[in-house]
């Protein structure tokens, strides 16, 4: 025991002393820090923006929204360049922008005009949003469109023929004789085991960029760089000396990255995250040393780098859980070592 921690004490000295080894850890600080900025489109978010118009008739459309049975939450935005903000930051799902002169517009009839949608190629629930808000819309509107409607319908106005015309149509919006629902329940299925459809794109991307760190020191070998060592052990001997230059290699980026972890908003506490971080390690330098073999050129050991790294981005919970949408993924992640980042 003593020798090998000889051994791993000698490797980690050595990278402490390249000035390429702290480059690589300020890159990796960089680069997850900017992913931690990154917001992903929630499939939850129900929130949806309104940037209402100073005018009454606008004011009253948004408090139906309020007061209504919906699933969605309707949030007032006084300017529009924050609603777009949010937006984009997926903050909310959609949004919905009163014209400035919208009585006007109303008034001529320009309805499409009066209201500006607007959304993201992300959003998903888009056109029950719109039913949504045009619905609360055209119940405040149809009261204009009775009036405006009357003497052309019934060749005369007055205030009891009028009165007659609101009284009907308050009856119809509190009663289901012109629209009646049927809600049948049906059984869930229980969701596939294993699988939140969560993604991690924090953990994700300084798991990869350990993985890159222990990838591009295998690199060496093609060099010469330390072989003259190798070829002083026997086989057995020689694979615990590159194990532990592994673990030596990822001991400061693998600790960096579970603090930008637990820095992040979302990290599942400090127990869970060092105990992940520790088992992607010790899978990793393994994985790292036993496919690194079968390269015999440098050509085809960094032509393959982009390959692993994408592959592992594309089945592993980085961005998005495919596992979700193809089971099979669940068990492929395994053979690859972010998947042990769990």
């Amino acid at each position: 025991m003593k020798q090998y921690i000889i051994w791993y004490t000698l490797q980690f000295k050595a990278w402490v002393r390249r000035k390429t080894s702290w480059m690589q850890v300020l890159g990796m600080i960089l680069l997850v820090v900017l992913t931690a900025q990154v917001q992903l489109p929630d499939a939850e978010n129900t929130r949806v923006g309104v940037c209402s118009a100073p005018d009454e008739y606008a004011g009253r459309v948004l408090e139906r929204l309020r007061a209504g049975d919906s699933m969605f939450d309707f949030i007032e935005y006084p300017q529009e360049t924050a609603m777009r903000q949010d937006l984009v930051a997926g903050r909310i799902e959609c949004g919905f922008i009163f014209s400035e002169n919208f009585q006007e517009l109303v008034q001529e009839g320009r309805i499409k005009d009066s209201v500006t949608y607007i959304c993201t190629p992300f959003s998903a629930k888009g056109m029950v949003v719109q039913e949504t808000f045009y619905a609360a819309f055209f119940e405040g509107y149809s009261e204009k469109i009775l009036i405006d409607s009357e003497k052309e319908i019934y060749g005369r106005s007055d205030e009891s023929l009028t009165e007659a015309l609101l009284e009907k149509r308050r009856g119809y919006l509190q009663s289901s004789e012109m629209f009646q629902m049927d809600i049948i329940e049906s059984e869930q299925k229980p969701g596939k085991p294993g699988v939140s459809g969560e993604a991690r794109p924090v953990q994700g991307m300084a798991g990869l960029f350990v993985f890159a760190v222990l990838w591009m020191a295998q690199a060496r070998k093609f060099g010469g760089n330390g072989n003259g060592i190798l070829s002083a052990l026997d086989r057995g001997r020689r694979w615990k000396f590159q194990y532990l230059g592994c673990l030596a290699e990822a001991t400061i980026p693998a600790a960096v990255g579970v603090i930008l972890v637990l820095l992040s908003p979302g990290h599942r506490g400090a127990e869970r995250e060092i105990a992940s971080m520790v088992v992607f390690v010790l899978v990793c330098s393994f994985w790292v040393l036993a496919v690194g073999r079968l390269f015999r050129s440098s050509t085809a050991f960094a032509g393959w780098t982009l390959t692993m790294l994408l592959v592992q981005m594309a089945v592993c919970p980085v961005f998005a859980d495919l596992a979700a949408y193809v089971p099979a993924v669940k068990v492929i992640r395994w053979g690859f070592p972010l998947g042990w980042l769990r």
